[in-house]
């Protein structure tokens, strides 16, 4: 297969992907207050949900890094495979609730461990000589996101919330179609030796594991603000129809920013770029926090553009910069797993305060705990002197 068909095929992969997680995680609490959950009974879900795929996810990185019996692709086939169940049962037919916790938790638990097998992906094309630029193939992920979620909140208001797993389940397929057509990938052989489990690459590599915590206070926030946006939307009098044009705002403008975070680390390198992110995720956080119509929301969210946006992509190149190969799906997976973290923590906290308390309360909780994990970002980020290289492919 030609270089540049498989460089199409991955972009097509991304955008299929971040489609399918939209139907399934940005519109969680849509779906779940639909059916009758309360605020604390969805945190609790996401929660657990993403506390199981923390367990799930190191598994997985290991497995992928052997690369003996299950390949990076296998694993995303059949992860994408085994949310099938799930979407069709919740999109078919009306089981009852306490049959669409489990579903809509092992769906979400599913969705989040395919992320760093597709990141993965893209370093192994990278490795094998495939002139991939991760930033755009991430890009069109974005740009996917927004178009399909710009409608998804008018369509739960015409067709009701269970089209938004068969939307999924439609997406998966083509997902599969596509995988079909990738060859197998594998790393290319190095000097590096096996360095055990995935706990193994924090203890020897003390700043990266700082990056992790870091991770996973700032995705605390960040998190909570996107799983809980229809509650900061009807703070200020604006419901479905909004969230879903709000969160295609949103990913539109992480395009420009994705696509040009190669370009950016040529001349910043990967660590520098990081801490600089950092400190954009706090000032988007205060303006969230501030936000008293949708205007200044509007506005408050155009950070994103400067903040997850660029970090999304360069975090990738890190990991293939600062760890060596033989660990490239574990770093892979420890990002996500920090980012992981802090979704439980969102989702957990974040439901019973709403439940108890109230939206600006949660806000500037969760505000304080992005700064404490910018801090984590700034002494935990190094400088990559062969960033450059991972990136000029």
């Amino acid at each position: 297969m030609r270089k540049d068909t498989l460089i199409y095929y991955y972009c097509a992969l991304h955008g299929l992907y971040w489609m399918s997680y939209g139907c399934v995680v940005s519109f969680t609490a849509v779906f779940l207050l639909d059916h009758g959950f309360s605020d604390g009974s969805i945190g609790s879900l996401i929660a657990i949900s993403s506390l199981l795929s923390v367990l799930l996810q190191p598994i997985v990185a290991g497995a992928a890094d052997k690369g003996k019996r299950f390949t990076v692709k296998l694993l995303f086939m059949l992860l994408c495979v085994a949310q099938t169940i799930p979407l069709v049962l919740l999109g078919v037919f009306s089981p009852p609730t306490v049959v669409i916790a489990p579903l809509y938790s092992l769906l979400i638990l599913l969705q989040l461990s395919m992320q760093p097998l597709l990141s993965a992906l893209g370093i192994q094309l990278i490795q094998n000589d495939i002139p991939l630029n991760f930033g755009v193939a991430r890009g069109i992920g974005s740009l996917f996101f927004s178009i399909l979620t710009f409608f998804l909140g008018t369509l739960t208001v015409i067709f009701t919330t269970r089209c938004l797993p068969l939307i999924s389940c439609s997406l998966n397929f083509l997902i599969l179609l596509l995988m079909r057509k990738l060859p197998e990938m594998g790393i290319r052989q190095s000097q590096d030796f096996p360095t055990g489990g995935t706990l193994a690459v924090l203890r020897e590599n003390p700043r990266f594991a700082m990056l992790v915590v870091g991770i996973a206070f700032i995705f605390t926030c960040h998190s909570s603000v996107n799983n809980y946006m229809i509650h900061i939307l009807n703070r200020i009098g604006k419901g479905n129809a909004e969230l879903g044009q709000l969160m295609a705002y949103i990913a539109l403008l992480e395009v420009p920013a994705m696509i040009l975070c190669t370009r950016l680390i040529r001349k910043w390198d990967c660590g520098k770029l990081l801490r600089f992110t950092a400190i954009f995720f706090v000032i988007k956080a205060l303006g969230i926090t501030l936000a008293s119509n949708l205007a200044l929301l509007y506005i408050a969210v155009s950070f994103q553009a400067i903040s997850f946006a660029p970090f999304t992509a360069a975090i990738v190149y890190y990991v293939s910069s600062a760890l060596g190969k033989s660990d490239q799906v574990k770093g892979q997976a420890l990002i996500t797993i920090g980012i992981t973290i802090g979704n439980v923590l969102g989702s957990l906290v974040g439901g019973f305060i709403l439940q108890y308390y109230n939206v600006g309360f949660m806000l500037w909780l969760f505000l304080i705990l992005s700064v404490v994990g910018m801090v984590f970002f700034l002494f935990g980020a190094k400088n990559t002197s062969n960033g450059s290289a991972h990136c000029s492919t």
